[in-house]
């Protein structure tokens, strides 16, 4: 089949709108006080599978009228290392995702999710805030391959003395997946309407004949890969010996080492203060916009003079 404007409309998600904030971390940043410091601020610690994923946005605010875009994330519990949890799944809520019309938004400092990857999340105890999990991105490890990795995809190499993260990094499993938006909800963005309205001119087909085709010819989901292990690796031209690495990494910990350091951690820091709170997909939220503080002119304080200097300023005034 030609590749034609119609059918273009059945693969529109591919030209998916992503807006992110500036990155705050570092992939290879291990987060504050190690793995002693993550497990005495989790009430939770669960190696689970997704299993869930589900975009809702926030209420609406004057600087974000249609909200911001949240990730509805449920974990199938394979195992508790920390605290209790009353069912099999767990559903959390991280800011970043979907925003219904075809677009993401991405949070830097907050991971994104795909069926089946399995992790292991510390989580919050208390009321819901901006990201249930310690550290967001920080607080989650994903299990791969018999690998423990950190939230960006970096080897963990240590974890009981120190939490020690390097090495070839997996940048490659950090995908989105983004359900496909409805139709009306592409004609209610500008640039999309337009484009749509062309086709519809151009192929002399109704919105509703092209309608059922994207209904039929659209993919319901589609994968948004946020690495960059893809871009082109270019070798400096020099006469100069090739370096040697500055520091080569153990190999990463298996799953069985990372629980044992977690169980171990887990009896020094004590019982969870709080329990955690269930995040529910159905209720509104809200997120408050950034506070603007207002920059206030102050007087600049004039400097002091002598009286010696006083009569120099005058003398010369004198003399003009």
């Amino acid at each position: 089949m030609k590749l034609n404007g119609l059918f273009k409309i059945a693969v529109i998600l591919g030209m998916v709108v992503i807006n992110s904030s500036a990155w705050g971390h570092s992939p290879n940043d291990a987060g504050e006080g190690g793995l002693q410091s993550k497990v005495r601020e989790a009430s939770l610690i669960m190696y689970g599978q997704v299993v869930d994923i589900e975009y809702r946005n926030s209420e609406p605010t004057k600087e974000q009228p249609q909200g911001l875009p949240h990730t509805f994330v449920t974990y199938q519990v394979l195992e508790v290392l920390r605290g209790e949890v009353s069912d099999k799944k767990v559903i959390l809520r991280i800011p970043g995702g979907a925003d219904g019309q075809g677009g993401v938004y991405m949070v830097s400092t907050a991971p994104a999710f795909a069926l089946g990857q399995t992790d292991v999340l510390f989580v919050k105890g208390g009321e819901i805030d901006d990201c249930q999990l310690v550290e967001c991105v920080e607080g989650r490890f994903r299990i791969h391959e018999n690998q423990v990795l950190n939230g960006w995809g970096v080897p963990v190499v240590e974890a009981r003395k120190t939490l020690r993260v390097g090495g070839k990094p997996r940048f490659d499993l950090n995908v989105m997946e983004i359900p496909r938006p409805s139709f009306k909800a592409l004609l209610e963005r500008p640039d999309m309407k337009a484009y749509i309205d062309r086709v519809s001119r151009e192929s002399r087909q109704s919105l509703k004949d092209l309608q059922a085709r994207y209904d039929r010819e659209a993919p319901k989901v589609t994968t948004v890969n946020l690495g960059n292990q893809n871009l082109p690796i270019q070798k400096d031209v020099t006469e100069e010996p090739e370096a040697h690495p500055m520091e080569v990494y153990e190999a990463a910990l298996t799953p069985d080492v990372f629980f044992d350091a977690i169980r171990e951690w887990n009896k020094r820091v004590g019982d969870p203060q709080s329990p955690i709170v269930m995040a529910n997909v159905k209720e509104r939220f809200e997120v408050p916009d950034n506070e603007v503080l207002a920059l206030e002119a102050k007087d600049e304080a004039l400097p002091k003079i002598s009286d010696e200097e006083r009569y120099d300023i005058h003398a010369k005034e004198g003399l003009r």
